[in-house]
């Protein structure tokens, strides 16, 4: 029988562990900007050692230096497609309804650019209308707030990760501050590796689409390229809803235009799947693709469209966890950790 100091001492700590898990559950959007910002803080990071390693840029200088690379590298991106882009994105929007009824002859259902135009003047009719401006307004406001509160999260983080790194160390047990250093640093190695081989991934795709979507006639191609390799960043899903647009756009041409588009998405999407992705992820992180799909759900799920775009982040971060502490520590197999120098 427990004596009773025993007893209250474990009702204590299972109710402290409840407790805790109950506080996390309702601060798990601070959690996630909070991860969001250690996803930015790795690129920072990764960009100032390469400045540091390879131009022989001070320390003290390489992040800044390093983050101004990075804010003149988006503005005269910016600045060159911006005219381009622009104009493309606005005869977007002003075709997509246009391919509607043509998208609805094609799949039997000649009702449906009328529903769905229907759907569209009731959504944006007087009724309502200013309530649903403010819901826009705080959306806004609350998006600018937590890009604000991830750039500078970042911003600390890069500056000196080691003092965060050392204060999460000393929240265990002194004989497992190793095993847990290592398991940060091969962590960081890790995100940095798939955040380079994503990148390159992005790029690729957004140029392969947009090429093949100007050979064939489709209206918009530049803009149609950047939505394609943005969509890359969402794992499996991401693919599909990029190539949306493009197909709507086609259909607005003719149906022969359509199916040329989807050959075409189909096609890159092949070669990316078979070809880029295992060059930029062999030397990088390679996750289990059914793995990635599940986590993509189970993370939406979870925490809404911002779990679906950090979806793939989140799943390197528990693979390695899983493997190195798990598998590696707990149950003694070996087992290669991705991000682990050898």
């Amino acid at each position: 029988m427990p004596q009773p100091r025993e007893l209250v001492a474990a009702l204590l700590t299972a109710a402290a562990v409840v407790l805790g898990l109950l506080a996390l559950w309702v601060l798990r959007d601070v959690l996630l900007l909070a991860f969001a910002a250690v996803v930015f803080a790795v690129v920072a990071r990764a960009m100032a050692d390469g400045l540091e390693e390879r131009l022989r840029v001070p320390g003290r200088a390489a992040l800044p230096l390093a983050g101004l690379l990075l804010a003149s590298i988006v503005l005269v991106t910016l600045w060159l497609l911006q005219k381009h882009v622009a104009a493309q994105f606005m005869q977007l929007s002003e075709r997509v309804p246009a391919a509607l009824p043509a998208l609805g002859e094609a799949l039997g259902m000649p009702g449906l650019a009328d529903a769905i135009m229907e759907a569209g003047r009731q959504a944006v009719s007087a009724e309502g209308m200013f309530g649903r401006l403010a819901s826009l307004g705080a959306t806004v406001l609350g998006v600018f707030a937590d890009a604000a509160l991830i750039a500078f999260g970042a911003v600390y983080l890069a500056a000196d990760p080691n003092l965060y790194t050392a204060g999460l160390v000393k929240l265990f047990p002194p004989r497992l501050h190793g095993t847990v250093r290592d398991t940060l640093t091969t962590l960081g190695n890790a995100l940095r590796l798939w955040l380079l081989a994503q990148s390159a991934s992005m790029l690729i795709t957004g140029v392969l689409t947009g090429g093949a979507l100007w050979l064939i006639g489709v209206p918009s191609p530049l803009a149609l390229g950047v939505i394609a390799g943005v969509a890359e960043f969402v794992p499996l899903v991401g693919p599909f809803i990029g190539a949306v647009p493009a197909l709507l756009l086609a259909f607005s041409v003719s149906p022969q235009t359509a199916l040329w588009a989807a050959g075409a998405v189909l096609v890159i999407q092949q070669v990316e799947s078979n070809l880029v992705q295992p060059l930029v992820t062999r030397a990088a992180v390679s996750v289990p693709p059914a793995l990635l799909l599940f986590a993509v759900v189970a993370f939406g799920v979870l925490f809404g469209i911002p779990g679906v775009l950090l979806a793939a982040p989140l799943t390197v971060t528990a693979f390695v966890i899983v493997k190195r502490l798990y598998v590696r520590e707990a149950l003694g197999e070996p087992t290669a950790v991705p991000g682990e120098k050898t």
